[in-house]
């Protein structure tokens, strides 16, 4: 039994996001504690994209309508990924630990399996991303600030994001929830992380999230903004599927940047913020504002720490002298932005020797 749970660790570390081993192994306490034995080997004959289930039933020698079930019940647990075509056939595929069935264990959590998530993320994904350059996630800086002469990529407007898709769901953050369960974490916006098309379909039929309004999906960006929260989503300058609105004390990917100063786990948007010496009055809401700690107080003068700057413009937003101002990159300096989602994932897996998609 031991070993097939060894052998699935083993298939979800072969994406590029990884899926660690660590000494204590609680990485195989979760998987058994997610996956039956059954499950578990089923597993192994899933890929990280979309396959009809008369194939999958194929290739692991199942009967189709007896597997067809079981993944079924598996993609309503968030293990895997389903995909309902227009013709109505359903399709499944293997997800990785990020993003994916970590987040879709959102309404399932308890004291006890945060605990082993928490520790999994210490033990394992921390030291597995350290010194890596390329990040997963990207910011988008707060778009009223980057208005100007410039010009102003799709990628880098969330109003663009929103227009390009029709169905909508929002979700609570996990990483808020979990610290809240745990008696820890900040009141900001729970109900915050957005999801789009075939991936709001997922959420709203999982009960993951609930469905809303385009309308409202630009209010609670707005709100999100309100509250201090960064906007991040996908390194890649094609379809997004979702938006995290994230928050420094809670979120486990800006920690990566605040507590583990690995300034390469999220990819800098194509701005950084820069003051007026003269208009400034010291007054310490940007410092506040800053979810990366890139702005302090040094002298009775606030100071911005350019390399620490992630580029989300939340501390332009409030400044009350407009002292604050977004400055576009140079194309040199610009962090690089991957043509699609596909191209992004390899880059991933050519820094630690994996090869994506995998069979």
């Amino acid at each position: 039994m031991a070993d097939v749970y060894e052998r699935l660790r083993e298939r979800l570390d072969m994406f590029p996001q990884g899926f660690p081993k660590t000494e204590s192994g609680v990485e195989l306490e979760i998987l058994q504690h997610l996956f039956t034995p059954e499950e578990a080997e089923i597993m192994l004959h899933l890929r990280p994209f979309p396959e009809k289930l008369s194939a999958i039933a194929a290739r692991a020698g199942k009967d189709e309508t007896e597997l067809g079930e079981t993944l079924y019940g598996m993609s309503r647990r968030g293990l895997i990924l389903r995909y309902r075509a227009p013709n109505g056939e359903m399709y499944y595929f293997l997800i990785p630990w990020v993003v994916g069935i970590w987040e879709f264990q959102l309404n399932r959590m308890t004291r006890e399996n945060i605990e082993l998530y928490d520790r999994f993320y210490h033990e394992g994904m921390v030291p597995s991303g350290r010194n890596r350059e390329t990040g997963l996630f990207r910011v988008i800086p707060v778009e009223k600030e980057i208005q100007g002469g410039t010009e102003i990529q799709p990628y880098e407007q969330v109003s663009r994001i929103i227009d390009s898709n029709t169905r909508f769901a929002v979700a609570e953050c996990i990483c808020r929830k979990e610290s809240r369960m745990v008696g820890k974490g900040c009141d900001k916006l729970l109900e915050a992380c957005m999801s789009f098309g075939p991936a709001a379909d997922f959420y709203i039929e999982n009960g993951l999230g609930r469905e809303i309004s385009q309308e409202e999906a630009r209010r609670i960006l707005l709100k999100a903004e309100e509250d201090g929260l960064i906007h991040c989503s996908w390194n890649h300058a094609g379809n997004k599927d979702f938006i995290c609105n994230c928050c420094g004390c809670c979120c486990k990917v800006l920690a990566l940047i605040t507590k583990y100063d690995n300034p390469g786990a999220v990819t800098k948007s194509n701005y950084y913020a820069t003051k007026d010496e003269e208009t400034c009055t010291t007054c310490g809401t940007c410092v506040e504002r800053c979810q990366v700690g890139a702005i302090r107080m040094d002298n009775d003068l606030t100071v911005i720490n350019r390399e620490r700057c992630i580029g989300c413009g939340l501390c332009v937003s409030t400044c009350p002298t407009g002292s604050i101002s977004m400055v576009r990159k140079s194309p040199e300096e610009a962090p690089a932005v991957f043509s699609s989602g596909r191209e992004m994932l390899q880059a991933m897996g050519k820094e630690t020797g994996k090869k994506f998609p995998f069979e």
